[in-house]
């Protein structure tokens, strides 16, 4: 029996938008069936419900942090941990999975077809083989990402200069989620910045008043609005004001490189869709192409403002050229846009959840310090103790298996809110290579109940203490008085 063709057409939408719902979904499990463990951050926060105190308990820091940078997304995982029972490893799945569903779902809202939207990041994806590890490190920076997608796909069409209500309800509320989930409320000056360039003047004016009204609504959500936002400046001019070398700082606050296969990118889409010799005034225009040239040349100052805000503002300029253009080349309902979404979604699945470089499955090899270990019985800090490390990594793998454990962290995830005297005693160690006397002013105030820990091939050469190997970190002690 022979199928009329035209019948098999009308499901061709359908089925279109169910490959890509499917691929997405099919990319989270094959990343989670992997046992992936994001670095960082992500640690962090799975493992802060876990432990039922605050920061100033967990780490040795300056009085100024009070409020923690992304106090709603905290209170997400610590309700889910409190509700449902989930373990770390079940918060973890769900950070993960819950974030790149965000980025890869969010966007087909303002869009008529899916596939457009993930031919976007397919194409990012291959002039930015890294791009997937940042859209699944499982920290909240991707709900401002999200956020930033929906405001400018919503907000960039021309003729769009009287907002209904319900547009400005929804765009404050995305603000405040922003906020809340993330903090970095000052950041979306750029964006905002973006429409007054553009000259679309009411847009941006509406956007501002979103921005305050959301920005005050997500500060309130914290319980200390007034002191969250200005501990937020406080933390960035700390930051800032150390002028510590840019290659000691973390990785988002080094510079950016420039990306070139980017800019090729882009330039080879612009040159498909309005030829050579048109002119660019049309370009300047749009909002989001000021959105990725201001945060471009930021990035050459720090590498989070072209990952964060400048490689969004990419996809959603790329989702709309694509999106534009398909039409033309295959119908809504023609079974050659369902060919066209195959080519698409299938390498775009390959290409997003391969174990490229073991960017999945590095933490399998990791060294994790338990405090239930019988062979590190007598080698962890005692009771109010404190860790003296000269890296970062190892608080996020030592906090993230030792949540409630009683001691403290000398360096937790930013060094910059250190006390001033460690500080110093840090940046020390990490300019000097890791030079053996460089932790001597530690060493000297250490008490029987403190350890050092170092990361390095060989132990330091340093006979006032006692020293054990712990997988690629070893971990020292003040002589044992009894000894």
């Amino acid at each position: 029996m022979n199928r009329d063709p035209a019948a098999l057409q009308r499901y061709v939408p359908l089925l279109c938008w169910t490959a890509a719902l499917l691929t997405v979904l099919f990319i989270c499990l094959r990343i989670i069936g992997y046992g992936y463990l994001p670095p960082g951050d992500a640690r962090r926060h799975v493992a802060k419900p876990f432990a039922c105190k605050s920061y100033s308990q967990i780490i040795v820091m300056q009085s100024g942090y009070v409020v923690d940078h992304s106090p709603g997304w905290e209170w997400l995982l610590d309700k889910l941990h409190r509700a449902l029972g989930w373990s770390e490893d079940g918060l973890m799945s769900f950070s993960i999975a819950s974030l790149i569903l965000w980025i890869f779902c969010l966007p087909l809202l303002w869009l008529r077809r899916p596939e457009a939207w993930l031919a976007a990041i397919l194409a990012q994806l291959i002039a930015q083989p890294g791009l997937m590890q940042r859209l699944s490190q499982a920290r909240p920076y991707l709900i401002t990402d999200g956020v930033l997608i929906a405001v400018l796909l919503a907000w960039s069409k021309d003729g769009d200069e009287n907002p209904r209500w319900w547009k400005v309800l929804l765009t404050s509320a995305g603000f405040a989620l922003s906020v809340w989930m993330h903090g970095a409320w000052y950041l979306w000056a750029l964006p905002l910045a973006a429409f007054f360039l553009a000259r679309r003047w009411r847009a941006g004016l509406w956007l501002t008043a979103c921005w305050v009204a959301g920005t005050f609504a997500g500060a309130l959500l914290t319980g200390r609005p007034v002191v969250f936002l200005c501990q937020e400046i406080f933390v960035a001019a700390t930051i800032y004001q150390e002028h510590a070398p840019k290659w000691m700082l973390v990785q988002e606050f080094q510079p950016s490189e420039g990306e070139l296969a980017t800019l090729t990118l882009l330039a080879l889409v612009y040159l498909w869709r309005n030829g050579p010799n048109k002119s660019l005034r049309p370009l300047f225009l749009q909002p989001v192409f000021w959105v990725i040239a201001m945060n471009w040349v930021l990035g050459f100052f720090a590498a989070r403002f072209w990952a964060d805000w400048g490689i969004p503002a990419v996809l959603v300029w790329l989702a709309l050229q694509f999106d534009d253009a398909m039409p033309a080349i295959a119908s809504n309902s023609s079974l050659k846009r369902l060919m066209i979404c195959g080519v698409i979604l299938v390498p775009l699945f390959l290409d997003a959840s391969n174990d490229l470089e073991q960017r999945y499955t590095f933490s399998l090899n990791e060294t994790f310090v338990e405090a239930g270990d019988p062979e590190l019985k007598g080698w962890l800090p005692g009771k109010d103790g404190i860790f003296y490390s000269d890296n970062m990594t190892f608080f996020y793998n030592a906090f993230y298996k030792n949540p409630q454990a009683d001691w403290r962290y000398i360096v937790g995830f930013e060094p910059a809110l250190m006390p001033l005297e460690d500080r110093k005693v840090f940046r020390n160690i990490r300019s000097s290579n890791l030079a053996a006397e460089s932790y001597m002013p530690w060493i000297n105030k250490m008490r029987q109940e403190d350890r050092l820990v170092t990361q390095r091939p060989m132990q330091l050469a340093l006979p006032s203490l006692e020293w054990k190997r712990c997988g690629d970190f070893w971990i020292g002690r003040l002589p044992l008085k009894n000894n």
